[in-house]
C-alpha cells in the first residue's frame, strides 16, 4: 500500500519554501528548513523550549490536529526530510528564485524575480490555512537567532547545536 506525506514530497517542499521565503525574504538555510518543518507538523511547536511571551503559542499547538499524522520522531523525521529541503532549495536557485551569491553564504534570499500571479495566489492560501500559527513561524520563529544557548537549534533540538560557533 502506497502512502502519502507531504513531509516527503519534493514538489510539496518547494512550494511551502517558496511561501515561507516570499514572506521572509532573507534566512539562513538551516533555519529555512526548520520554519519548513514547522509550517508542516505546527502541532509540534509544543515541544519547542519557547521564551515566556510565547507560550500561549506551544500551547494552543498541543491541540491542532494535522490533517496527515504527526511524526512518532520528530528528529528522525527532519533528518529524513534534509535532502528533499535541499533538492527544493536548489530548485529555487536554479529558477532564479533566490539570490546564488547569499546561497553561497549559506543564505536563502529572495531575488527580485516575479512569481506567478495564480502561484502566488495558491502560497496566500497556504499560509492562510495554517493560521495562526504560520504567521507566528513566518513572523515570530524567523526572528529567532539559529545558534547559541537560546538559538532555534537549541530550542528546537532538531539539529546538532553544542559545536556550534555563536
Amino acid at each position: 500500500m502506497l502512502v502519502y506525506h507531504p513531509a516527503y514530497d519534493a514538489y510539496h517542499c518547494l512550494f511551502r519554501m517558496m511561501s515561507i521565503i516570499e514572506r521572509v525574504d532573507e534566512v539562513e538555510i538551516d533555519k529555512l528548513k526548520m520554519l519548513d518543518f514547522y509550517i508542516l507538523f505546527p502541532s509540534l511547536l509544543n515541544l519547542v523550549r519557547m521564551p515566556r511571551q510565547f507560550i500561549k503559542v506551544k500551547k494552543d499547538a498541543e491541540n491542532i490536529r494535522n490533517e496527515y499524522h504527526d511524526p512518532l520522531n520528530p528528529v528522525v523525521t527532519f533528518k529524513d526530510m534534509k535532502h528533499i529541503q535541499e533538492a527544493a532549495i536548489k530548485c529555487m536557485l536554479a529558477a532564479g528564485y533566490i539570490d546564488a551569491e547569499f546561497y553561497g553564504e549559506g543564505v536563502v534570499k529572495r531575488s527580485s524575480k516575479i512569481i506567478p500571479l495564480k502561484l502566488k495566489s495558491k502560497m496566500d492560501e497556504f499560509v492562510n490555512d495554517r493560521e495562526p500559527f504560520s504567521s507566528f513561524i513566518i513572523e515570530k520563529l524567523s526572528k529567532f537567532h539559529l545558534v547559541g544557548p537560546d538559538g532555534l537549534k537549541s530550542r528546537t533540538q532538531l539539529m546538532e547545536y553544542r559545536y556550534d560557533i555563536s
